[in-house]
């Protein structure tokens, strides 16, 4: 392939993604106006009220933050618990040399 073909040919190939890319964005656009009507009509269906919607959203943000919590302190019980092992077996490699 000759170096213009090549060119012409990586041309046409930007060209593509860049229409796959903007196909792409619609449809993701599209799928967040549907599910954004599928909760819409949940909501309606089951008459859940504004005050409703906005408790549970608050307590959804604080079931996440303490769960974020717990999860933080369980991976530094298990890091201080790994250091502690690593401490005790070097202290056991001094013993026996």
């Amino acid at each position: 392939m000759t170096k213009e073909r090549i060119i012409k040919e990586l041309s046409k190939v930007r060209k593509q993604l860049a229409e796959l890319e903007e196909k792409q964005k619609d449809l993701e656009r599209q799928l967040q106006m549907a599910e954004d009507a599928e909760k819409m009509k949940f909501i309606e269906k089951n008459k859940i009220s504004l005050e409703h919607l906005i408790l549970l959203n608050k307590v959804s943000e604080e079931e996440i933050l303490s769960l974020l919590r717990k999860k933080e302190q369980e991976e530094q019980l298990q890091q201080q618990q790994t250091e502690r092992e690593a401490g005790s077996h070097e202290q056991k490699n001094e013993v026996t040399l």
